[in-house]
């Protein structure tokens, strides 16, 4: 590490033992929040970067610019000393955050270079983009001469900051949106600055709406061009009072109940907020059937993990369906219950009425009621060639994934006809696992090459029978690190559990989160070490649900001891949760 740097991280480290009142920013300049009294401010060791001195030389000028974004509390105001008069007016630190682990000393004189070492990228909204990408990761500064002192005249539009400060300043949340049929809420994860009023940096952040790359996955009910007047103050008995302002037209009321969905399930995340009450231009808003303040519990039915929230193990004995409650083993009494069907691998739908099976050639897929002796099994997919464990949607989409020789194919069967579904970085690829959410609008699968696994995630929109998937890209995998990935699983509704091998009797259990960071908000997050060799794992978004790893010889694993879950019985196979 540079002595630059070391200076850098040292300013870092001290700031990381601070925290300061800020807001989500609106603007160029990212400004001290004032959400709060002086006297509710967070206490710790303040940092006031130094301006610019007498006779500094360019590359002293670009360092202390970068000096100067680790300010605390978060301030531009010094920074944009080192810029010259017409690059303050035309600097727009918003549009990006980039955080680095380490930076090389700039070098130059009439253009200044910088270059970032383990640099990742955010866009405005707070979105985390991963990796920058490998020619943006040297930042090259203008310069010009102004009063006789060097200045910047060309900065790069961003903030630029070390993962210490990242890591001590930002906190990731989520805004939720809904899905294309508004049957579920859907969680974006953003990063905002720690600190200031979280009811107002979480309705900033809701109002900037999904975003263009999110068209046609999730949509928002909240109106265009609405903005929050001053800030969400919350009362000392929980209300939170969001009043909007801006041009909106008259609302029906289901965009009302939607509208007031996304809200309190974005807002429920602050611990102080119990109410909410919100006002369009000062008319309150209300949802039938409630008064005008809006219980954060509300809109339960619209729960991420969809109407299945059953805790239940379903799975196959001696080739038949079964499902486990607690202690106790039920055979089913529909057709995979009566008679052995020739599966190998289940999926059940959200409600615990219907069931997919695999068949064991891996080229077909059946379909039956969970239970009605009556009832009949019906094939909905055939011609495949290895197929993996098909997933369920809130919608009753079942999305199948085809290996297809390395040769990958997605669809969706839908009402008994089968949709394919284009997926770029899926579709033609070498995919070992897939697993599609709850609320149909994410598809992550695990990429094989030649040196290493890793984890891929595509955004799927579905219009009518039409759907698309945008590029894949990366969130999980080093690639200079060999390693091979074996089962991935749901462990809530933005993170994801996976499991690989380290040696033939060592294996790995982690989580991460959906969108590639390295955040990870749930407890009880089962990162471990097992010490067999783990091919499968059995897992739920639902909340306070235990997880479960499979070994090679069918020896179980518990991995969330202190959840205290009822170990599945002898003999079953084909271990499941619903979806």
């Amino acid at each position: 590490m540079t002595p630059y740097a070391r200076a850098l991280v040292a300013v870092a480290l001290l700031v990381s033992l601070c925290s300061a009142c800020v807001g989500l920013p609106d603007s160029g300049e990212v400004q001290v929040g004032d959400d709060r009294p002086a006297s509710a401010q967070d206490s710790g060791f303040p940092y006031d970067p130094r301006p610019p001195q007498k006779g500094e030389e360019p590359d002293e000028i670009v360092g202390h610019f970068l000096d100067a974004m680790l300010a605390n509390p978060t301030t531009t105001a010094v920074a944009k000393q080192f810029l010259s008069s017409s690059a303050r007016d035309s600097w727009h630190p918003d549009r990006q955050l980039i955080t680095y682990d380490d930076i090389l000393t700039p070098s130059g004189n009439d253009e200044v270079s910088v270059t970032l070492l383990g640099a990742h990228h955010l866009d405005a909204r707070g979105v985390w983009r991963g990796e920058l990408p490998e020619r943006q990761r040297t930042l090259d500064f203008g310069m010009t001469i102004e009063d006789g002192e060097w200045r910047i005249d060309d900065p790069p539009d961003a903030m630029v900051v070390s993962d210490a400060f990242f890591d001590a300043r930002y906190r990731q949340v989520f805004l939720y949106f809904l899905d294309p049929t508004a049957k579920v809420v859907v969680p974006e994860p953003v990063f905002v600055p720690t600190g200031g009023q979280l009811s107002a940096v979480l309705m900033r952040a809701l109002l900037r709406g999904p975003g263009p790359d999110l068209r046609g996955v999730t949509r928002s009910y909240i109106p265009d061009d609405l903005t929050l007047d001053l800030t969400a103050p919350v009362s000392a008995n929980g209300l939170a009072e969001v009043s909007l302002r801006g041009d909106a037209a008259p609302l029906d009321p289901e965009s009302v109940q939607l509208m007031a969905v996304q809200v309190v399930w974005t807002l429920r995340q602050d611990p102080s907020v119990r109410r909410v009450r919100l006002t369009i231009n000062d008319t309150p808003i209300s949802v039938s059937g409630t008064s005008s303040d809006l219980d954060v519990a509300m809109g339960e039915q619209y729960n991420p993990v969809g109407p299945g929230a059953g805790r239940d193990l379903f799975a196959l004995r001696d080739g038949r369906l079964v499902s486990q409650t607690g202690s106790g083993v039920v055979n089913q009494t529909g057709p995979f219950g009566t008679e052995a069907a020739g599966l190998e691998a289940i999926a059940v739908d959200l409600s615990g009425t219907r069931v997919a099976g695999v068949t064991s050639d891996g080229g077909s897929i059946r379909l039956a009621p969970v239970s009605g002796e009556r009832e009949r099994a019906t094939t909905v997919f055939s011609g495949g060639t290895d197929l993996l464990k098909p997933s369920w949607d809130v919608s009753g989409r079942l999305w199948v994934v085809d290996r297809n020789s390395g040769n990958a194919e997605v669809s969706y069967v839908a009402r008994g006809r089968r949709h394919p579904v284009r997926v770029p970085g899926v579709t033609g690829e070498n995919i070992t696992r897939a697993i599609v959410s709850r609320d149909g609008t994410r598809l992550v699968a695990v990429l094989r090459e030649p040196r290493q696994d890793r984890v891929v995630l595509s955004r799927l929109a579905v219009d009518g029978s039409r759907a698309r998937g945008t590029r894949a890209r990366v969130i999980h995998g080093d690639a200079e690190e060999r390693t091979r990935i074996n089962d991935i699983g749901w462990y809530s509704p933005t993170e994801v559990v996976l499991v690989r091998s380290l040696s033939d009797d060592l294996s790995q259990v982690t989580t991460f989160s959906v969108d590639g960071s390295r955040a990870v908000s749930s407890a009880n997050v089962p990162v471990e070490l097992v010490r067999d060799d783990i091919v499968s794992l059995v897992s739920s978004p639902v909340p306070e649900t235990p997880t479960w790893a499979i070994a090679a010889s069918g020896e179980v694993h518990e991995l969330n001891a202190e959840l205290d879950g009822t170990f599945p019985a002898e003999g079953l196979v084909s271990l499941t949760y619903a979806g």
